[in-house]
């Protein structure tokens, strides 16, 4: 990713709309020339690479040139002494000159340093001297010019205060990047259809620092891989200005290269699935296979229990969060009307969810330390499949069918005292 010194925007309407920074269809036969420059100067230093690059993009605006330069170099593999010797190499160089204090011979200089440092240059480890090795032969302009667009917009992200996504599909990926980012993230349902993720950022967990921007940023690069999405982000660029709206959608047509996720987003998680298995006692587990109605909100928990007999039960893990955040969590579980839903808190916070007045949290709850052990986990499993019997779901459940993109593979329940839920007919 870029720095905000490498950020490039426009004021859409001074004030109150501001957009990122894209490159023309012009752009590319300069490009072009750039990515050549770094193929045909494999060996060099860093520094002779930059500046045979930047003549390469000369005829471009100069205040895209090294971002474009940065991106380059992200691209490229480059090598150094690693280590302290380096270092140690021009202490003695500097001790020896000392001692001759002062060296005036031009040919005793080179005598000195090439006695002592034999075929290295004396700041070989400085960024400058880094020797290109290597660079992609499949990155082409088009690559380039993607990078750049996509890069433009996530430093803007860098100043985000609240950011608000709006998904008609694509949703899992989404939910499951915001884990992944750790974004604190609010989910609710759009009245057409869709959800909404409300992302607030500094403005109420970090307080005044920006920080969490680069969440926002790293989040943005999987979020162009969806589709039916549209972001508003409230950019504050400088404390006397109120906050710019940048908008984006998946119709702005931003690529990223960002790989798959990792199907965890919490060591914790991947220790309890891998000891769990895919399948214990007649219990079948799924990874965030179910979303939870909780008055106006929705809660989507990390895993997902379904038992032979149809018995299904969620299970949410409560972990490493600011006071705020785990005050809204709780507030959240407490409105969930669910015997079918098991809520893992660790020892020390599980006494603040039983605090909560009684009857609101409709969970089981499940005290953990270090990780969450099977023999506290199966006989609640089993309690809630042995509570219900096998008479199907309680008098007023309801349900409704995910979005078409995740029909098949998830369900959202509307928990008022069901016990589980079937699937849709249609």
């Amino acid at each position: 990713m870029l720095t905000r010194e490498h950020r490039v925007y426009h004021w859409t309407r001074p004030g109150r709309s501001i957009s990122s920074d894209r490159l023309e269809d012009e752009c590319l036969p300069h490009l072009s020339r750039a990515i050549a420059v770094y193929r045909r100067m494999i060996g060099r230093e860093r520094g002779r690479v930059r500046d045979a690059a930047r003549a390469a993009l000369g005829a471009l605006r100069p205040d895209r040139v090294e971002a474009i330069i940065e991106l380059l170099d992200d691209a490229a593999t480059y090598e150094w002494p690693r280590g302290p010797r380096q270092g140690e190499l021009r202490v003695e160089v500097f001790a020896a000159a000392a001692r001759e204090h002062p060296v005036l011979d031009p040919a005793r200089v080179a005598e000195l340093l090439g006695a002592l440092l034999g075929r290295d240059i004396l700041y070989a480890d400085y960024p400058e001297f880094h020797r290109l090795t290597a660079f992609p032969t499949d990155y082409a302009g088009d690559d380039l010019r993607a990078d750049y667009d996509l890069a433009q917009a996530q430093a803007l992200l860098y100043d985000a205060v609240r950011v608000t996504v709006e998904a008609t599909s694509g949703f899992r990926h989404i939910v499951q990047y915001a884990r992944l980012s750790r974004l604190l993230h609010r989910l609710t349902r759009l009245p057409g259809g869709g959800y909404r993720l409300v992302f607030d950022g500094p403005n109420s967990v970090l307080r005044h620092t920006r920080a969490y921007g680069v969440d926002f940023a790293r989040f943005l690069a999987a979020l162009v891989q969806a589709r039916g999405w549209r972001m508003q982000a409230e950019i504050a660029l400088r404390k006397d200005l109120r906050p710019a709206l940048f908008t984006l959608s998946d119709a702005d047509g931003l690529r990223s290269r960002v790989p798959a996720p990792a199907l965890f987003d919490s060591r914790l998680e991947e220790r309890f699935s891998r000891k769990f298995g895919p399948e214990r006692q007649g219990w079948r587990l799924s990874r965030e296979a179910v979303i939870l109605e909780a008055g106006e909100s929705l809660l989507v928990p990390d895993f997902v229990f379904t038992h032979e007999d149809g018995t299904v039960v969620a299970l949410e893990i409560v972990g490493y969060w600011t006071p705020e955040y785990l005050a809204e969590k709780f507030a959240k579980l407490s409105r969930v009307r669910a015997p079918n839903l098991i809520v893992a808190v660790r020892r020390d916070l599980a006494l603040r969810a039983g605090t909560l007045p009684e009857g609101t949290l409709s969970a089981t709850i499940l005290p953990y330390r270090s990780g969450i052990l099977l023999r506290d986990l199966l006989p609640r499993l089993e309690g809630l499949r042995s509570s219900r019997g096998r008479a199907g779901p309680l008098p007023g459940a309801s349900h409704r069918a995910m979005p078409q993109d995740l029909a098949g593979e998830r369900l959202v329940l509307r928990l008022r005292g069901c016990s589980r839920p079937h699937r849709d007919s249609a």
